[in-house]
């Protein structure tokens, strides 16, 4: 009968008991070309030995507990690799930051604007970062009206994640994309002429990808 060999990172992972560690007196066991039945426990082990793989116990908690005849080596692999998969299929979400003024013109706010779009676009999440200084702080109100054109020009790929908030002289306003909305929108574009590609943003206008707050 094979014997559990596990690395110290398997143990953190896995909680199975196989073979001689599966102690209760019946089991019911789940076999490799299908089906399943209720038997003694040292039956159990006994069939396992004799096709040369493992007793192992993947349901605790049912009445009686379920048993899988597995390669327990194979067991380990497979649940590996889908993690890996998993952990592929999963994009890691970025932050980015561009800054603006109330008074930011026409051509810097679509310039701008189009980046955001574009890196909303690629699954990551934005800030506007909407800058007060000297005496402008008085003009909060062209900052919200700014922070809703932002919401109108994204909202062709995006969500607003919250209202716009104060912190001192700065209007943070955050964006989540949305998955539905890019399909869409990259069906649309794709219909069209393509566009011609954006000018590379300035090093001092793009902030560091944090999510700090």
């Amino acid at each position: 009968m094979k014997k559990q060999k596990t690395t110290g990172n398997q143990k953190a992972k896995l909680s199975y008991r196989i073979n001689e560690q599966i102690r209760v007196p019946e089991v019911r066991v789940v076999f490799p070309e299908g089906g399943m039945q209720v038997m003694k426990t040292i039956d159990a082990r006994r069939i396992a030995e004799e096709r040369g793989i493992d007793l192992i116990e993947v349901q605790p908690n049912a009445q009686p507990p379920v048993c899988k005849l597995e390669n327990y080596g194979k067991l380990i692999y497979k649940m590996a690799q889908k993690d890996k998969d998993q952990k592929k299929k999963q994009k890691t979400t970025t932050l980015k930051e561009l800054r603006f003024h109330p008074n930011t013109d026409k051509h810097d706010f679509d310039f701008k604007t189009a980046h955001l779009e574009e890196f909303l676009r690629k699954g990551n999440r934005v800030r506007a970062t909407i800058v007060f200084l000297g005496r402008s702080i008085i003009y909060k109100d062209k900052g919200f009206e700014l922070a809703d054109r932002l919401t109108e020009r994204l909202s062709t790929v995006s969500v607003r994640d919250g209202d716009p908030k104060f912190e001192g002289k700065k209007l943070f306003v955050y964006f989540e994309p949305d998955k539905k909305k890019i399909e869409q929108f990259e069906k649309r574009r794709a219909r069209e002429a393509p566009a011609a590609p954006l000018a590379p943003l300035p090093p001092q206008m793009e902030e560091p990808e944090d999510d700090d707050e």
